[in-house]
């Protein structure tokens, strides 16, 4: 082998077993019924976006698209991602290592031979893939739906003609966001706390609150970021604090960079974890 195979085999080795914790961990998503409260909140949306167009349809309330695209731009940013994505990240992320330690099976990863590091990368793909994929159709679908009262002629030229391509190619990308920011501080929870519903609660309250907050503390909050990348921007609180607002590339970076910090402070808790299964 050449110095440069030598160098470059254990990042192949580690890429090798993270894929396979993620296949395993993919497998196991299927089965836990941590997946059902995000299957059932992703769900959600469509359901009530669905019986509202159907409902604005039969009694032939009068739609204009100027007025949906507010209309939803106010339902993503204020009920779809604030608390659909927020809890069904929630509750998939905290029991990447939870569930493993009430199931008794996470003694099982540490005893292999892969480094913990591997093992939370593994799990956190696995979970974000899951969420990601749930909450992503379910973005695509709600915002196809609420258009469904303009008609296939309607829907034809707002896709084709207009700027719907790009409403809705946006909303899916803010949500797998949404999903990477909301699954990198909830797998932390997880391995740090034993019981993750406070910490979650109190930062959903904070989420909630982000545009009270002073500039630096939105800096440490995920749907500060998010806000930037909306399609359809929302008008500001009268009562939000004024700050300056960041460009779509410094959003997604400054995104990217605090799930990768939290992902760190992630991987120091596990290479630290002990497992005791009477504590719990």
């Amino acid at each position: 082998m050449t110095p440069s195979e030598i160098a470059s085999w254990p990042w192949q080795l580690w890429r090798r077993q993270t894929a396979a914790v993620t296949r395993l961990e993919l497998r196991k998503c299927r089965r836990a019924r941590r997946i059902v409260a995000p299957l059932l909140l992703a769900l959600l949306p469509i359901l009530i976006i669905g019986a509202v167009s159907i409902v604005r349809i039969v009694i032939g309330k009068p739609t204009n698209s100027v007025k949906l695209d507010q209309g939803y731009a106010v339902f993503f940013q204020t009920f779809f991602l604030r608390f659909l994505v927020f809890f069904g990240c929630a509750v998939m992320f905290t029991g990447v290592f939870r569930g493993d330690m009430l199931e008794k099976t996470l003694h099982y990863y540490l005893l292999a031979p892969v480094r913990r590091e591997v093992i939370a990368a593994g799990k956190f793909l696995a979970a974000l893939l899951a969420t990601a994929t749930l909450f992503s159709f379910s973005a695509a679908g709600s915002f196809l739906l609420m258009r469904l009262p303009l008609g296939r002629t309607g829907l034809e030229k707002f896709l084709l003609q207009g700027p719907g391509w790009h409403y809705l190619a946006g909303y899916v990308g803010v949500t797998m966001l949404a999903c990477l920011g909301y699954g990198a501080v909830f797998i932390l929870f997880g391995a740090l706390f034993r019981n993750p519903v406070l910490p979650a609660l109190a930062l959903f309250g904070l989420e909630s609150i982000n545009f009270l907050l002073p500039g630096w503390l939105k800096m440490f909050s995920v749907v500060y970021y998010l806000q930037a990348l909306n399609p359809v921007p929302l008008p500001p609180s009268p009562f939000a604090l004024m700050t300056d607002s960041i460009s779509p590339l410094l959003a997604v970076a400054g995104l990217a960079a605090f799930a990768l910090a939290v992902l760190v402070l992630t991987a120091w808790r596990i290479r630290r974890m002990e497992i005791i299964y009477t504590a719990d």
